[in-house]
């Protein structure tokens, strides 16, 4: 008995060298649902960061007028397996991206996606 249960840990400690998990992220959280309170022609960067908080990049053109944000908060998974026939790869997760062009100080406009950013297997032979 003791035998069988000395291989039972070791099929055990086998099948979790088989497989590994990551969870990645990256970019900075913002609050998606205040959104609909931006106001094109309105909303000031002040209000903006009020609102959102800082961006998480921004770019702006040499006259000072001109400014792009970028909010970006990704969240994902990957996970490694180990088989007889080979590793693979699966990727999944999630991009919240909020890009934001300001005018003089004033939102002109802005584009809102949530899209999956990874949803991907990638196989590897022996």
């Amino acid at each position: 008995m003791n035998h069988l249960k000395h291989l039972f840990i070791v099929v055990i400690a086998v099948a979790l060298a088989g497989c590994a998990t990551k969870n990645i992220t990256g970019g900075r959280k913002f609050d998606v649902t205040k959104i609909g309170s931006i106001q094109k022609g309105t909303t000031t960067s002040e209000q903006l960061i009020q609102l959102l908080g800082p961006p998480f990049t921004t770019s702006e053109q040499p006259a000072g007028a001109v400014n792009y944000w970028d909010y970006t908060w990704k969240k994902g998974k990957s996970t490694t397996t180990h088989g007889s026939d080979g590793t693979v790869v699966t990727s999944t997760g999630e991009k919240k991206t909020l890009e934001v062009l300001i005018i003089n100080g004033v939102v002109e406009n802005y584009t809102y996606t949530d899209d999956p950013f990874w949803n991907e297997q990638l196989k590897m032979s022996q």
